[in-house]
């Protein structure tokens, strides 16, 4: 074979390559689809920001039919392979077609579980609309959305952290839409007011809990009444400890009573603070005792509240005359470090009251008491110490000022000779 000839043969293998590369990469899909009326073309536009359009795939990956066609396919043609649009229940498997293949995720994203259908199905909503056939519950595409799907970690995506809470309620904050559920549609009203609903969408704060990590994401299930302080130990690991072992788990678990949920509710939970213990009208403890210092439970609230008290009122005062000391240029940096070590024993003896041993809860308040008595010294000695300089300032300027004058009066009567 001579030279031109395989040159040649090298040319026609190198254009069929590249033809053949440029018929893998043509979609058809969304060239026709761009060109006709809105609920046509939307997708084919919002599929350019999607994931899935990221990562290569294209139109007849999840649709089936053929992407070079360049006519109206034929829906009813088996050799297209075409699926169009699933119907609302087979959402799930048709996005688990892939999501559900391990091997084949590998592919694009390793980390992925791919047990979504499997949790899916164990769900309420997996329930009511795969077993009861409504369709009226959430499936992959009411979260995540359709054509337009993003990472989780895109602060665009419905799901990330920050947006979870609104995209729950486009559905659970809907009257019309959650009528016959027997389900109330305030929960997203009350979660924004929430300590976690504040550090979340006022501050965003990411770690702060949404919607889905009380409930679940595509296991998504109501918060049964028993496992209630398992959820919340998730986070408050201390405090669900103290709890399981103190008397009133086992007393809330023969009540059907929802562990902490009965003392600080649960997509309304405000800041914790002394006034829900004791006999006051916020007081917790008045929620199943009497508000009286005669019933035992009352009176349990009432003493720890008076050691929490104490120790706040001590910090309070340590931190105004630190404060003070400083304002007056006196060295504190020593206390500063003091009245953190005593913020933090007040935090945990917060967290002790979960243990309902009042003796316990003194105990841990103790050594922050003592080193807020040590603090009130130091701070006392500082102010007196700067006291004392301001007399001795004092003094040793009248005694500058005598001199000054002193000196002044005699050059006059120098030069008064």
């Amino acid at each position: 074979m001579d030279r031109k000839k395989i040159i040649s043969a090298v040319a026609l293998v190198i254009l069929a390559a590249a033809a053949g590369l440029a018929a893998a990469t043509v979609n058809n899909c969304t060239v026709c689809h761009s060109k006709l009326m809105k609920k046509y073309s939307t997708p084919a536009k919002l599929y350019q920001s999607d994931i899935h359009n990221q990562a290569g795939l294209i139109c007849s990956d999840c649709h089936g039919g053929n992407p070079l066609q360049t006519v109206r396919h034929d829906r009813k043609d088996p050799s297209q392979h075409f699926l169009g649009a699933p119907k609302p229940e087979e959402i799930p498997a048709f996005c688990d077609r892939c999501h559900g293949n391990a091997d084949y995720m590998k592919q694009y994203n390793p980390s992925l579980p791919v047990d979504q259908l499997v949790k899916y199905r164990t769900s309420r909503h997996g329930h009511l609309l795969l077993e009861n056939g409504d369709t009226r519950v959430a499936s992959c595409v009411s979260c995540h959305s359709v054509h337009d799907i993003r990472q989780v970690r895109d602060p665009a995506s419905p799901v990330y952290a920050t947006n979870i809470p609104h995209t729950c309620s486009v559905c659970h904050s809907d009257p019309g839409h959650m009528a016959g559920y027997g389900i109330p549609t305030n929960q997203y009203e009350q979660y924004t007011q929430s300590v976690h609903g504040v550090a979340l969408l006022q501050r965003g704060d990411v770690g702060a809990p949404a919607c889905n990590d009380c409930h679940g994401n595509h296991g998504a299930i109501p918060v049964e009444v028993l496992n209630i302080a398992q959820v919340c130990g998730l986070c408050h690991v201390n405090n669900e400890k103290l709890y399981r072992e103190s008397f009133h788990a086992q007393i809330f678990e023969d009540l059907d009573s929802p562990g902490c949920e009965t003392c600080h509710g649960n997509h309304g939970v405000q800041h914790p603070d002394q006034s829900m213990l004791g006999l006051g009208d916020n007081s917790a403890c008045g929620n199943c005792h009497e508000k009286s210092a005669e019933d035992p439970g009352s009176a349990l609230g009432l003493s720890m509240k008076n050691v929490l008290d104490s120790l706040n009122l001590v910090l309070d005062e340590d931190t105004r005359l630190v404060e003070l000391a400083g304002n007056q240029g006196m060295e504190t940096s020593e206390l500063g470090f003091n009245l953190r070590d005593i913020r933090q024993s007040l935090i945990e003896a917060r967290t002790t009251i979960h243990s309902f041993d009042d003796e316990r809860v003194r105990k841990v308040a103790e050594p922050g008491i003592a080193l807020a008595v040590q603090v009130r010294e130091s701070a006392g000695r500082l102010l007196g110490e700067h006291e004392k300089r301001r007399w001795w300032l004092g003094g040793a300027t009248l005694v500058l000022i005598a001199l000054i004058l002193g000196v002044y009066l005699k050059l006059r009567e120098i030069e008064s000779r």
